[in-house]
């Protein structure tokens, strides 16, 4: 009991050098903290805007065109038969169905022209899956039957183009034939996710089939359920009902449609780790700085202290204490300085203006800026790290300084 208090009153004796120790492993953990708050919210917003503007939470594609999907083949399309649809329709978990035709395409405004994704949907189906209909920023929703289109407001600004302009995409059909698709823009969105703006132009699904010869066939359904977490239990339902009824169709989580996204969430998993290490060198360095320097200029202490009758172990228990205390007092003052960014991130976000606008050219769906987002558990987290790490780094230079010899040690000059 001695020792702790002992420890606990040593920590008013350099008070400068304390709090300077305290304050660079505060610092240190605020960077942490603040990065993890940005990285984890740059995570939550591109899963976001991938399931409301790109996947849905769950597609269902034909095998083979799912293993080629990023080329828009025209091959191994499906139909949204009857049969399909009563299956879908009969899970209750499933809140929208969208059908869609995906393509390759040229977009021609008479002067300039340049190649983009077209995507052919039913409107009223379309909207049960996704948002883009909320983020118009001018005009209206295309309708069926219509020879109209809606593209970015990002897109249009690049080709020139405005409400009521017309346009002409061409495209190859199925037959490999070059066909003309004429329409006229009656909507410009503005979405968080700049890789839809800047390279989708969406069309009504029957005149996308007409004009590419497919028939009814679409290219793959996209559908959204009621609870996110329930998704893999629904593509298992799924892929059960299409293998007993002899339907070479299969259905996909929304991770498998955005590799690219999930593989940069691991990448930044690992950044972190590396962030976390610098941290925890800060920590161990500055402890053990600090300990080293207790130890020199209490060296005849410590020597009367052992003269005394007090142990070695209870030598080494007060620097530790020290220690502890000094990396508590870094943990709450870095978490106090972590509430405060984090807090500022989640309120007023990091503009991506500093970064050119948007996050697309690294292949991340945002656009605009990045909020951060509340992680309560690496708050707790990193502070019981920064006192297990000021423990455990205080033991070596405490035991060294505890190990003179009492009589060198008083005498010491």
């Amino acid at each position: 009991m001695f020792s702790i208090k002992l420890g606990l009153r040593n920590l008013t004796r350099q008070k400068r050098r304390n709090l300077i120790t305290a304050l660079i492993i505060a610092f240190a953990f605020f960077a942490y903290l603040f990065m993890d708050s940005l990285m984890e919210g740059m995570e939550e917003m591109s899963f976001k805007n991938i399931i409301n503007f790109d996947t849905g939470h769950i597609q269902i594609a034909h095998p083979d065109y799912w293993e080629e999907r990023e080329e828009l083949s025209l091959d191994n399309l499906l139909y949204l038969s009857p049969e399909v649809q009563k299956s879908l329709q009969d899970i209750d978990e499933i809140s929208g169905v969208s059908p869609e035709l995906k393509f390759t395409a040229t977009l021609n405004n008479g002067i300039d022209e340049m190649p983009v994704i077209g995507l052919g949907i039913d409107p009223e189906k379309y909207k049960n899956v996704f948002i883009t209909q909320d983020y118009l920023v001018s005009g209206t929703m295309i309708s069926l039957e219509s020879h109209q289109a809606i593209m970015g407001a990002s897109l249009a600004r690049l080709m020139d183009l405005k409400i009521n302009d017309n346009i002409t995409l061409l495209v190859r059909t199925k037959e490999e034939t070059f066909n003309a698709i004429d329409v006229e823009v009656v909507g410009l969105f503005r979405t968080p996710n700049p890789m839809i703006d800047g390279s989708t132009v969406f069309l009504p699904l029957d005149i996308v089939q007409q004009s590419l010869n497919v028939e009814e066939q679409i290219s793959l359904i996209s559908i959204r359920i009621n609870q996110e977490k329930e998704k893999n239990a629904v593509v298992e339902n799924l892929n059960r009902l299409f293998q007993e009824k002899n339907l070479k169709l299969e259905a996909y989580t929304w991770e498998e449609s955005a590799e690219t996204v999930i593989a940069l969430s691991v990448a930044k998993k690992a950044g972190a780790s590396v962030i976390l290490a610098v941290v925890l060198l800060i920590g161990i360095v500055g402890i053990i700085n600090n300990i080293i320097l207790s130890a020199l200029e209490r060296t005849e202490e410590i020597g009367m202290m052992k003269a005394l009758g007090m142990k070695e172990t209870e030598i080494v228990l007060v620097f530790m204490v020290e220690a502890v205390g000094i990396g508590m007092l870094g943990g709450i003052l870095g978490c106090l300085l972590g509430v405060l960014g984090v807090g500022w991130m989640s309120k007023y976000g990091f503009s991506l203006g500093y970064l050119g606008g948007d996050m697309s050219t690294y292949g991340i769906p945002i656009l605009d800026k990045i909020y951060g987002v509340w992680n309560f558990s690496a708050f707790v987290f990193l502070f019981l790290l920064g006192v297990t790490v000021a423990l455990f780094s205080s033991i070596a230079p405490a035991w060294w300084a505890a190990r003179k010899d009492p009589v060198k040690a008083i005498y010491h000059r």
